[in-house]
């Protein structure tokens, strides 16, 4: 009847979930550190309640250093806060921030 494939809703969820984050870090964030990061994927547990944000920097002008992992873990807590506001989930997800570039060093 449908030609398409089945696509999880997890999946279908971590879409949504990056899209927001990505809208969040670029217009809602007050830190200019955390204004030019992208968020590459986010890996959703199939519950919906674990969380894998990857990002990444845009054009390499992020320096990686302490005081930017720590703005980040500071707005994991408003991120979450505005993203229920803009999601319609029964309960949002743990959010846990990867940094790409160290992922792949």
């Amino acid at each position: 009847m449908f030609s398409s494939k089945p696509y999880k809703r997890s999946k279908r969820v971590s879409d949504n979930i990056k899209r927001e984050i990505a809208h969040i870090f670029q217009f809602d964030v007050n830190d200019p550190r955390l204004k030019s990061i992208v968020v590459t994927r986010v890996d959703l547990s199939d519950d919906l309640s674990n969380a894998k944000v990857y990002i990444s920097r845009y054009l390499g002008n992020i320096d990686l250093d302490e005081s930017f992992e720590k703005a980040l873990n500071k707005s994991k807590n408003y991120i979450r806060k505005k993203l229920g506001s803009n999601m319609n989930l029964k309960r949002l997800p743990s959010i846990e921030f990867y940094l790409e570039d160290k992922i792949q060093e």
